[in-house]
């Protein structure tokens, strides 16, 4: 289960001067809580395969990384990066930790899921069965207007190949 954590250094900002607060633009307790709000229902949406929700999440000028992958770049892109991914992962994403900081958000999780198809564009390599796999990520997002303008995954890309070419 993800949680916020709205007491961390990073969620408050220091007293500026004259003793007020500077508060960043969804920083305040209700927007930490609508841009958590986003990024839960996207996780929702993937672990669905709800191809339509999850890109009605992202903004027209989205930006999706992952590791290994070149930069997706716009809403149609990224429409297209998630159907080659549901046609070759089966993934179920885990949220163990969530933090707001005004609009971005960091998180850690465990990705547990199988390979379809797994020959991997390796020469000589031919497709097998699909395999099981299970890693920690950490991920971020930006959030501006309710809608994901960036999303970057990191994961050990090395460690996900070796489980799925193990024997």
């Amino acid at each position: 289960m993800s949680s916020t954590s709205s007491g961390s250094s990073r969620s408050r900002e220091r007293p500026a001067a004259r003793g007020r607060l500077r508060r960043r633009p969804g920083g305040a307790a209700g927007g930490r809580a609508a841009v958590a709000a986003v990024v839960r229902r996207q996780v929702e949406a993937l672990n669905r395969r709800d191809l339509e929700a999850l890109v009605a999440l992202y903004a027209e000028d989205a930006v999706l990384e992952f590791p290994s992958s070149p930069a997706v770049r716009g809403r149609e892109h990224i429409r297209r990066a998630f159907e080659g991914f549901f046609r070759e992962w089966e993934e179920v994403v885990t949220l163990d930790a969530l933090l707001v900081d005004g609009a971005r958000v960091s998180a850690e999780g465990t990705v547990t899921g199988r390979h379809r198809t797994i020959h991997l564009r390796l020469p000589g390599r031919v497709a097998a069965a699909p395999r099981a796999y299970r890693h920690p990520f950490a991920a971020f997002w930006e959030v501006r207007d309710g809608r994901i303008t960036r999303h970057r995954v990191y994961y050990d890309a090395r460690e996900l190949v070796r489980q799925l070419l193990r024997g």
